[in-house]
């Protein structure tokens, strides 16, 4: 009110003549660069709106619609249960960075009429799904205390070793189930067809007694062997929740520090090992280590272990006992001590073939942005952004809104904000290109508008002028430099996809939730309105980056 008052007081000072008049400059563009008008507005409105034929037992899933007008509460089949718990994390995230804009707005006496009434839809739609997020990752953390097996005698030894889902199983029993076993997704086992959870080797009825149910009175298909990917999602979604939405709700902080320091205690206690009470022994190059009785998941990559250390001490700084305080601050200077010195060399490893298993970037930058918040020692802080820094040399121009967000909020850098708010634009043409269900082609245009290369070619770049390419030998080809966004092959996810794949379609009845959409949109909006970054670019890395 004070600066309406002197600025009346100002305007008739000029109009009597007191006061020489100043031009006036024209009031910045509200919708740039933040996403908060127009069609940014309007696509974010749409997919929020689709949620709820995705959003199904507390967790994101794609979703098969009757017909190819994807028309609400036609969904004839749910899918992505395996990626389900990255993708619900991710989404959290997106809904906890929703709500804490929303608060921004609503804690602001000015904000009246439309736009409070805007907010306060948002504030309330993102409250209700973070609560059903949060419900289902304390049953994910949780209900495998319930599973127990007993041990085969005699075991029964494969009959097939070239067939995958024909494997020795010695019955189990030497694990049983515990609290912080985590699954990578839950459906109740009475669920309706078209919400029911598809079944494979890995997916179990819990609780192993059948007279026995979940806390909630239900039994539940769940699948079991989760994935770096699995974790690196429910942290990123928990963490955000934690710290944007369950300052104003107790019970949820309590529910969200016990799940995330019973997941690490889970697996600090098997030494960064995953064992699983079944019995099933598979090897490559047939079977995967997610089929077998344990994995080595977390032994042999830093970014991760140090992810759920931090997050463990963080949840614990903040509202957990002083042992436990104590504990995980101890944990975290042991990690770091041993992890540390790595966790740059193993980006630059990664880096190397940087078109194969792009979805590690994906992760690294998830778990490397939770590093970068919670790290406030400086020497950790430098570790931190020097070793996605190495990242960053290789995926900071493969035209990734997600990543550029990501690392706009680690260095507060404008022009990776300019590159974050385009890319995303031009997510809505790909997603209006691909929901028709047409297929993409890029590689019939090979040689004439597109530079193709062998799908395993890569070239090393050390110095303008110095770059090495390691020639392919594969029949298979993608492009040889990032496509443009809208021209990319249909996904889940877009931006965890190399930016060189050529093809790939999707049915038309066929629908991705968006996420890839609304998480950056929100954390922009967030970073942007609310929580600024501080201008903090990444240390120069003196190595290659690789294309």
């Amino acid at each position: 009110m004070r600066t309406r008052v002197i600025g009346g007081v100002v305007a008739a000072l000029v109009v009597m003549g007191l006061v020489p008049a100043v031009a006036k400059a024209d009031p910045p563009d509200p919708c740039a660069p933040v996403l908060a008008c127009g069609d940014d507005l309007s696509a974010m409105e749409t997919l929020e709106a689709k949620i709820d034929d995705h959003l199904v037992y507390g967790q994101v899933l794609e979703a098969s619609f009757a017909g190819p007008e994807r028309t609400p509460g036609t969904v004839t089949s749910l899918g992505g249960w395996g990626d389900s718990g990255l993708w619900t994390g991710t989404y959290l995230a997106a809904q906890s960075y929703r709500y804490a804009t929303a608060g921004k707005y609503l804690a602001d006496p000015e904000v009246v009429g439309e736009a409070r009434d805007f907010w306060t839809g948002q504030r309330a739609e993102a409250l209700a799904r973070v609560q059903a997020m949060v419900a289902k990752y304390h049953l994910l953390t949780n209900i495998g205390s319930t599973w127990r097996t007993s041990t085969r005698v005699p075991p029964y030894v494969t009959q097939d070793p070239t067939d995958p889902n024909d494997r020795t199983d010695f019955g189990g029993g030497i694990i049983q189930g515990e609290p912080g076993m985590l699954m990578r997704a839950c459906a109740p086992t009475d669920a309706p067809p078209q919400w029911a959870m598809g079944q494979n080797k890995r997916v179990f009825e819990l609780p192993s007694d059948p007279n026995a149910t979940w806390t909630d009175g239900k039994r539940y298909f769940c699948e079991t062997a989760p994935s770096r990917d699995t974790y690196a999602g429910t942290t990123f979604g928990l963490l955000a929740a934690f710290d944007l939405v369950s300052g104003e709700d107790p019970a949820m902080r309590a529910s969200i520090r016990d799940d995330i320091l019973t997941l690490g205690n889970f697996l600090l206690k098997y030494g960064w090992n995953y064992p699983r009470p079944h019995g099933f022994v598979s090897a490559p190059p047939v079977g995967h280590d997610f089929d077998n009785f344990a994995s080595p998941l977390f032994t042999y990559v830093p970014m991760a272990r140090l992810n759920l250390t931090n997050a463990a001490r963080h949840v614990a700084s903040v509202a957990g006992s002083a042992e436990q305080q104590a504990q995980w601050q101890a944990v975290w200077a042991e990690e770091l001590a041993s992890q540390g010195p790595l966790l740059g060399a193993s980006m630059e490893i990664d880096a190397v073939q940087p078109n194969a298993g792009y979805y590690k970037f994906n992760l690294h930058h998830l778990t490397g942005l939770n590093l970068f918040r919670f790290v406030t020692n400086p020497v950790e802080q430098l570790l931190v952004k020097q070793a996605i820094g190495v990242m960053d040399k290789t995926t900071g121009d493969d035209v990734n809104a997600h990543f550029e967000a990501i690392t706009y909020a680690m260095t507060g850098e404008p022009a990776r904000l300019d590159a974050a708010v385009q890319h995303l634009r031009e997510w809505r043409s790909y997603r209006s290109r691909t929901d028709t269900g047409v297929n993409t082609v890029n590689s019939t245009k090979c040689g004439i508008s597109i530079q193709c290369v062998p799908d395993d070619q890569y070239d090393v770049m050390v110095d303008p002028g110095l770059d090495v390419t390691v020639p392919g030998t594969v029949a298979k080809q993608r492009a040889r430099f990032p496509l443009p966004v809208a021209d990319r092959p249909p996904t889940d996810f877009l931006w965890q996809r190399p930016p060189t794949q050529l093809d790939g379609s999707s049915p038309a009845h066929h629908e991705a939730p968006g996420i890839d959409y609304l998480l950056p949109y929100w954390m922009l909006r967030y970073y942007t309105e609310v929580a600024p970054p501080a201008l903090a670019p990444f240390p120069a890395w003196p190595g290659p980056s690789h294309q």
